[in-house]
């Protein structure tokens, strides 16, 4: 099993290569990082919300990353994005598909207008890249609060999880591969 980490615009080498490791880690299989896309089309970003809207990025990758062998692919990207009833998502991901997307944008402390700590914005970036790519396997959302595959619609439900499966995930995660 490959998975590839693609970078849109701008994401620090710093951060694919932990991406890049964590994820190797957790699904036991080669990670590659893919040259990156600079930019995005036009029809992707909402103008009036300043924001990118998810299930067209993931539209743009489906046509563009056909030659990318890799098996799952996620895009990682530092813009904000959202769908269409929700005012913004860390991520989003076709469930049993190939494609997901993270948007590091709300996962770190300065958006929040703190100081900050490359360690927490790595942790929460580990974790929405795996919960997204659990999604690519076919999981839903768990309701236990503390494994990977909790949803979380805001930055305390983040840190509360941690960047593992629970039992009940990681068998089905276990019986999808």
């Amino acid at each position: 099993m490959t998975i590839a980490i693609l970078p849109l615009m701008r994401v620090s080498e710093q951060m694919l290569n932990d991406l890049k490791a964590e994820i190797g880690n957790t699904f036991l299989s080669r990670v590659d990082i893919l040259p990156p896309i600079d930019s995005l089309p036009n029809s992707a970003y909402d103008k009036s919300r300043e924001q990118y809207n998810a299930d067209k990025v993931v539209d743009f990758l489906m046509e563009n990353t056909s030659e990318a062998s890799a098996e799952k692919l996620i895009a990682v990207m530092t813009a904000d994005l959202f769908v269409s009833d929700m005012n913004f998502v860390f991520g989003a991901a076709q469930k049993k598909g190939r494609l997901c997307v993270v948007s590091l944008y709300r996962l770190d402390q300065r958006f929040y207008g703190k100081d900050s700590s490359y360690e927490t914005f790595k942790m929460r970036a580990v974790k929405e890249a795996i919960h997204e790519l659990g999604h690519c396997f076919g999981l839903d959302h768990c309701k236990s609060k503390t494994c990977v595959m909790a949803y979380s619609n805001h930055m305390g439900s983040v840190d509360e999880k941690e960047k593992t499966f629970c039992d009940e995930c990681r068998e089905r995660l276990r019986r999808a591969l």
